[in-house]
Parts: structure tokens; C-alpha cells; sequence
């Protein structure tokens, strides 16, 4: 365990988009998945900002999980049981179906469950629409009342949508970057010179690159994408 190893329970786009962030960012993120997410309950995603002609749900969780792979997070395929405190009092231990982890942070992305929180005192409070369904309270960081657990996403009564969810996800990562790292920026690609022209040096997170650069990305990008899509005609 780091001081930025952070356990993301749920592989969502809560929880992936929290895990791009985080992993980009330099924690060393474990995003459990039990692969129940209650995306698979879409049929066809049409309001997702940048897919005007939608995107099939299962596309759209084949792209997810290359991008957290692709950002350095490590996804595991468990479903996890119960979290405690670790025995130094330090962080936390995931306790899931194949195994241990050990901890710094825990953030809670999954969906209608929240009895694997009960055994850190999380508070959950009713669902405000008719059900049985707990969710979890968070401040505006997305901490709950515990200290170093964060939670995102529907498990926090957020909207439904997928894309409302991956900024929720999104936000409070940035929180949590924020408390380790206060002084990274932002995570952002600018022109090669683009603060030298202000006169100012270039903030922690962010990175310069040139003309070249950026169009070999450019097209790296664009044939990723084409093959993506062929490959599922």
C-alpha cells in the first residue's frame, strides 16, 4: 500500500471515469468489477456527448476498459464482500471474493449496494424514490462520513445517465487529487510553449507537446477508433 493507493468499487462510469483521473494523476488505482453494472440494463445509449448517432452499450464498456487500462489502472474481476480498517489503523482492507488488498482511500461507485461499507460505520441513508434501496450520503468533496471513503456515482442518489454518473465519477476524483497533490494543476495536453508565452512555468499535471506531437496523436487516435468500430460490423 502508497499513500495514493485507492480501491474503486465499481467498474462503471462512475468508477472508470474516477480511475482515468486517479491513474493519470499517480495513484495506484485497483477498480473492482464485478461486472454487474447496471449500464448492462440500457439498450442503446443515445445521449452520451460525443456518439451523436449513439453507441451500444456493450461498445461503450469495451472502450471504458481499454481507457482505465490504457490510463494504468488495474481492474479486478471480483465481487468485494466487506471493507475494514487495516490493523494499523493506516488505511483500509478490501476483503473480496478472491482475495485481500490493503488501502489508502476507498471510493464507493457501486449501485445499489452498500452492506460491504457497513463494517466501517458509512452511513447510508433510504433512497428518496419508493424501494428498499440504500444510498450513501457524501459533503460536497464526495466524502462520506468517514474519513478517506469517497463515494460517486448512483450509489450517491446521482442521476441515472451514464454520462451524468462519469462526471460525478470525474469530480470527486478530482477532489481526492486535490488532497494529495494540491499542487497538480489540471490534467491537460496544451501547445509546446503555450506558457512561455505568459511567462509562467508549466503546472504539475500538465504537459507541452509539439506540432508533431499532437498530430501523431491525432491520427494514432483516429485509427484506434476505426478499428475499435470495424471490428464489431
Amino acid at each position: 500500500m502508497t499513500d495514493t493507493t485507492i480501491a474503486i468499487v465499481g467498474g462503471g462510469p462512475a468508477g472508470s471515469a474516477a480511475g482515468v483521473f486517479l491513474a493519470r494523476a499517480d495513484f495506484d488505482v485497483l477498480l473492482f468489477d464485478h461486472g454487474r453494472s447496471a449500464l448492462r440494463k440500457c439498450a442503446f445509449l443515445e445521449n452520451y456527448l460525443g456518439f451523436p448517432a449513439g453507441i451500444s452499450p456493450a461498445a461503450y464498456r469495451d472502450l471504458i476498459h481499454e481507457h482505465t487500462a490504457t490510463a494504468g489502472c488495474d481492474r479486478i474481476e471480483t465481487e468485494v464482500e466487506r471493507i475494514t480498517e487495516t490493523p494499523d489503523g493506516e488505511g483500509f482492507r478490501v476483503h473480496g471474493a478472491d482475495g485481500e488488498w490493503d488501502v489508502r482511500y476507498v471510493l464507493a461507485t457501486s449501485w445499489a449496494e452498500t452492506e460491504y461499507l457497513s463494517s466501517l460505520g458509512v452511513e447510508t441513508v433510504p433512497e428518496d424514490h419508493s424501494g428498499d434501496v440504500e444510498v450513501v450520503p457524501t459533503d460536497e468533496t464526495g466524502q462520506t462520513n468517514v474519513d478517506g471513503v469517497y463515494a460517486a456515482g448512483r450509489i450517491t442518489e446521482t442521476y441515472h445517465q451514464a454520462i451524468v454518473n462519469a462526471g460525478d465519477g470525474a469530480r470527486v476524483a478530482r477532489t481526492l487529487i486535490e488532497r494529495e497533490r494540491p499542487d497538480f494543476y489540471n490534467d491537460w495536453v496544451v501547445p509546446d510553449g503555450y506558457y512561455e508565452r505568459y511567462d509562467m512555468a508549466v503546472p504539475e499535471g500538465v504537459e507541452e507537446i509539439t506540432h508533431e506531437e499532437r498530430r501523431e496523436r491525432e491520427r494514432s487516435a483516429a485509427r484506434r477508433m476505426t478499428e475499435f468500430f470495424a471490428d464489431r460490423q
